[in-house]
Order: structure tokens, then C-alpha cells, then sequence
């Protein structure tokens, strides 16, 4: 089954984009409502993972999973 999701589930770049900027705000409410360092350092590293994942969602996340070059037929598992 894990399979089968992994070769049919896709969603549009600007998804993933709104996932991550989420991320991103819920971080900085973090790193403003914290006195603590550890919590700061960790938010902020959030705050820079996310938006980089989202800058780079639509560079990588060009095609849908179907349209790439393949040489071996898509397996279905339970299926012969």
C-alpha cells in the first residue's frame, strides 16, 4: 500500500510552499514568545529551514511523480 501512495500521491509545489511558510510563522510566535535560548535557537532554525524549503519547493518540484523518465513499469503491489 505504501507503494502504491508513494508512486500516486502529489500535490502542486505551492502546497508544499504554504506547508512550509506555516511552519515558518508558527516558529517565529515561537521565537517571539520565548525568553529561553535553547527555544530561540530551535525556532530560529525552523525559521530558516522552512523558508528555504519553501524557496526551493517550485525549483524542485517541477513535474508530477508520473511524467519522469522511467525504464521499469510502475509495480502495483498484490496486483500480477
Amino acid at each position: 500500500m505504501i507503494a502504491m501512495l508513494r508512486e500516486t500521491w502529489w500535490w502542486p509545489w505551492w502546497v508544499s510552499s504554504l506547508i512550509d511558510l506555516t511552519i515558518v510563522f508558527a516558529a517565529l510566535v515561537v521565537f517571539h514568545s520565548s525568553a529561553r535560548r535553547l527555544v530561540r535557537a530551535l525556532a530560529s532554525l525552523l525559521v530558516v529551514a522552512g523558508v528555504v524549503a519553501a524557496v526551493l519547493a517550485p525549483v524542485v518540484m517541477t513535474d508530477r511523480p508520473d511524467r519522469h523518465m522511467r525504464n521499469e513499469p510502475a509495480m502495483r503491489v498484490g496486483i500480477q
